[in-house]
């Protein structure tokens, strides 16, 4: 049966057992996006643009009032801060609330915030076309609609947004009437002509201090990933993964003989898949992703795992106030 499959990178180096990279399916389920249906793919969500972009504007909206409920300084168009006030400030200026939780009175003040260039980038390798059951979506239309509404958070904020071709070689700047629109045909256009295997973009060519999102399914050599984080610090550009997952590839929830098919050149396999390989491949998932988080971590970037069964809101808040706390901290605020 014609299903993709995600066990062999996580299982590259077992002896016995040496499935492919993607996902899987047993026998009877309904037939998953496969990598010769990417075209297919793309055709479905580019008829479904104007939906997928209303979708992401009203996640976007969502997302915003939600980190505005927070009260955290440094969100919004127009972030504040607080500073001790000056002998001979005036009463009207102090903010009583916040003194109240000190020894000293504070005052608080609004300002600018300087804009800061984002580098987005969504995988585009055959893997992210699969998804295990019709109840969640592609990896790849996950992916697409959190970068529509990233975007859309950060054109309200007056960020500079710029998205990565596929291979990272290009770039292209998302800005004016209609900059979603653009974004979204870009993406789903590249969708049409997958990158090889595992690809991760060249970050050469970034501005310095900007920030880099990646949206994929983290399905990387970990030496090559921790090669581009490095490239990008060298560039003083931090980066966020957001590893876009489907459930089955975090539970393997199958049983029985089961024939995964590779997405990606990779030799169909079929395996018994019962409690205990299920028990090694959770083992070797769990090494794989704690292996990303901690090279994220080394080098103060950041990592959101989001799994497509989960409403898209939670792991955009979550960006959207680490951007906001990152941009912060590296002072970008002009009075």
């Amino acid at each position: 049966m014609p299903v993709p499959a995600f066990l062999r990178r996580l299982f590259s180096r077992a002896a016995d057992a040496r499935p492919a990279a993607g996902a899987a399916t047993p026998t009877g389920t309904s037939r998953p996006v496969s990598a010769q249906e990417g075209p297919a793919l793309a055709q479905a969500l580019a008829a479904r643009m104007p939906a997928l972009i209303l979708t992401a504007q009203k996640i976007a909206l969502t997302v915003q009032q939600g980190s505005h409920a927070r009260r955290r300084a440094g969100t919004g168009e127009n972030f504040w801060q607080y500073r001790p006030a000056q002998p001979g400030e005036a009463a009207s200026r102090i903010d009583w609330r916040q003194s109240a939780r000190g020894d000293r009175p504070f005052v608080r003040e609004n300002e600018a915030q300087s804009s800061q260039t984002i580098f987005i980038w969504c995988d585009n390798s055959p893997s992210m076309g699969w998804h295990s059951s019709a109840a969640v979506p592609a990896k790849a239309e996950r992916a697409l609609l959190l970068a529509l509404a990233l975007a859309a958070i950060l054109l309200r904020q007056g960020e500079r947004v710029r998205l990565l071709g596929a291979d990272g070689g290009t770039v292209a700047a998302i800005s004016g009437k209609g900059a979603l629109e653009r974004m979204a045909t870009l993406l789903i256009d590249a969708m049409r002509h997958p990158s090889p295997p595992a690809t991760l973009p060249h970050v050469g060519q970034l501005a310095r201090n900007g920030r880099l999102v990646l949206l994929g399914d983290g399905l990387y050599d970990p030496a090559a990933f921790s090669g581009l984080l490095r490239a990008a610090l060298a560039r003083q550009v931090r980066t966020s993964l957001i590893e876009v997952i489907d459930p089955a590839e975090r539970d393997l929830p199958y049983a029985g003989r089961t024939r995964f098919m590779g997405l990606e050149d990779e030799a169909p396999l079929t395996l018994s898949a019962g409690g205990d390989l299920r028990a090694a491949y959770r083992t070797a998932f769990a090494r794989h992703q704690q292996q990303l988080s901690d090279l994220c971590r080394a080098g103060g970037n950041a990592m959101i795992v989001h799994t497509t069964d989960e409403p898209p809101e939670r792991a955009l808040l979550a960006l959207h106030m680490q951007l906001a706390a990152a941009h912060q901290g590296s002072g970008g605020a002009r009075a």
